[in-house]
């Protein structure tokens, strides 16, 4: 007989956890001073326009061309920035996550606590 073999068992991250993981991606954002330009460009332009989504920008002030594509990857792959791919004439668009609000916020002035977790609680 062969022996049963199951799947690991998939375990929610304790609060602990999670704030730990967000604390070591702002610290990398926070690392990276030329990722704040674009995340912040982002913002501008969202705000500015009163629009959810920004099409993807191309150039942006203190940024080589050839480093926004990467960039934009970094922000992505830490959740500070989401897309969606629109139509072909649409083309890409981005949106800051709370997270990514977040990381404009000066570090000290920063509250770590993820936004699900505030909206769970309770109200006093």
């Amino acid at each position: 007989m062969l022996p049963r073999i199951t799947a690991p068992m998939q375990t929610r991250r304790a609060p602990a956890d999670i704030c730990s993981m967000v604390h070591h991606e702002l610290e990398l954002f926070d690392g990276n001073p030329e990722w704040r330009l674009l995340l912040a460009a982002y913002h501008q332009k969202i705000a500015a326009g009163s629009i959810e989504w920004s099409p993807r920008l191309a150039d942006v002030a203190g940024l080589a061309a050839e480093e926004i594509s990467a960039i934009h990857g970094k922000l992505i792959a830490l959740g500070l920035l989401k897309f969606e791919i629109g139509s072909r004439a649409e083309g890409v668009h981005y949106q800051l996550t709370p997270l990514g609000r977040q990381a404009l916020v000066p570090p000290a002035e920063r509250q770590l606590t993820p936004e699900w977790m505030l909206e769970a609680e309770p109200a006093a």
